[in-house]
C-alpha cells in the first residue's frame, strides 16, 4: 500500500505541466494524469478538487486522509488556497526578503521562514518533501483560502 502511494506520488511529481488557476489544466490527485477542464469534481476544504474520472473521485472520497497531501497540493496549485506563512512552523514570512527560502515542488514555489526549515526540506526525498509541505498540518499552518 505504501509503495502504491509512493509510486502515485512519484508519477504526480514527475509530470511537468503549467498549473492554471482557472482549472483548465491540472493533475488528477489519484492517477497523476493531466486533466483539462474536468467536470468531475468534489468539494474539499472549501475548494474544489478535479479528477480525470468518476472512479478517481470515488477513491479520493473514500480515502481522503490517504490522498490529503495530493488534494491540498491541487488546492494550492490552482490558486484556491494561498500561502501566508511557513507551512513547517506557521511563522509569518518576511515580506520583500532579499533572499527568500524557496522550495519548488512540481513548479509550485513554497516559501519557508528560515534556513532551518530549508535545511530540513533539502535533506528529504521528493515524496517525503511533498508530504512535508502539503500535509493537512502544513496546510493549516501555511495556507489560507484565497479571497474570491
Amino acid at each position: 500500500m505504501s509503495k502504491l502511494i509512493s509510486n502515485i506520488l512519484s508519477a504526480f511529481l514527475l509530470v511537468t505541466v503549467t498549473i492554471a488557476s482557472d482549472d483548465k489544466d491540472t493533475i488528477c490527485p489519484i492517477s497523476g494524469g493531466m486533466i483539462k477542464g474536468s467536470t468531475v469534481k468534489a468539494k474539499y476544504k472549501d475548494g474544489n478538487i478535479s479528477f480525470c474520472s468518476e472512479s478517481c473521485k470515488v477513491d479520493f472520497s473514500k480515502n481522503t486522509k490517504k490522498y490529503s497531501a495530493l488534494g491540498n497540493y491541487q488546492l494550492v496549485s490552482t490558486g484556491q488556497y494561498v500561502q501566508t506563512n511557513c507551512p513547517v512552523t506557521g511563522r509569518k514570512l518576511k515580506k520583500k526578503s532579499k533572499k527568500p527560502k524557496i522550495v519548488q515542488i512540481n513548479k509550485q514555489d513554497v516559501e519557508l521562514c528560515c534556513g532551518g526549515c530549508m535545511k530540513k526540506a533539502s535533506k528529504m526525498a521528493d515524496a517525503e518533501k511533498f508530504e512535508f509541505l502539503f500535509s493537512d498540518e502544513s496546510l493549516k499552518k501555511g495556507y489560507k483560502l484565497a479571497s474570491k
